[in-house]
């Protein structure tokens, strides 16, 4: 039963706009019906932030309403964060997200470029508009393309993830992609971060279809099972 600690099904929704990498695109009365049988094992729903930003508010507000009375609960992904930030409107992305009826967002590790001080601000900002917080981490390229193509440490992710776990987040994410860049290094490093995080906060990011090889995004959950155990 939900809310359930470990087991949980994440998804994305790409809505109309991703077409054709994705041809699964239902309307609001496909997504009850889909909901009425499925819901029972979905727990929350990444909206691409292309269908936040140029999908008609109220019909958005509608969706977001219809996962979250059949117990799910959408959020606002990285990309939005990322998006607003190139814009300078990161503040009014967050009461925006808030208003569109959003219970949660999601935010990455940005290196050096933003300071201490401005993620405490925002950090709290989500909290006073009633959103929960989700971290992902990112290999530092996926934020700066100037950086090299490396794993990063344990040490490296826990570091970033702290700040955010003590002002509340609920769940770190890991991005496929730091997956990819660890290789066999990952039951090690990525063992200690579970170590020290506990199953209970750590969400493993599959690679979307549009993002690899056709199979890849059925690959990586057996990998992590293999790897970390069927306690996923």
């Amino acid at each position: 039963s939900k809310p359930r600690a470990l087991h949980q099904i994440w998804l994305k929704d790409v809505g109309f706009d991703e077409a054709p990498k994705y041809s699964e695109r239902m309307g609001l009365v496909e997504l009850a019906d889909f909901l009425e049988v499925a819901a029972a094992r979905l727990d929350y729903v990444k909206i691409v932030t292309t269908q936040v930003l140029f999908s008609p508010a109220d019909w958005l507000k509608r969706k977001i309403k219809t996962y979250q009375r059949f117990g799910i609960e959408p959020y606002l992904d990285h990309t939005y964060f990322m998006r607003a930030y190139r814009q300078g409107v990161v503040e009014k992305a967050i009461v925006a997200g808030s208003e569109l009826g959003f219970r949660t967002i999601e935010f990455m590790n940005t290196g050096t470029d933003v300071g201490t001080e401005q993620w405490r601000a925002w950090r709290q900002l989500a909290l006073d508009n009633d959103m929960r917080i989700i971290f992902e981490y990112h290999p530092p390229r996926n934020w700066d393309p100037n950086q090299p193509a490396c794993a990063s440490s344990s040490q490296e992710i826990l570091k970033a993830a702290e700040p955010f776990l003590e002002a509340g987040s609920f769940a770190v994410m890991l991005d496929h992609e730091e997956f990819d860049l660890q290789g066999d290094r990952a039951v090690d490093e990525i063992g200690m971060v579970i170590e020290a995080l506990g199953l209970e906060t750590l969400v493993f990011e599959v690679t979307s279809p549009k993002e690899g090889p056709k199979n890849k995004w059925q690959r990586n959950p057996e990998s992590y099972f293999k790897m970390f155990g069927p306690e996923l």
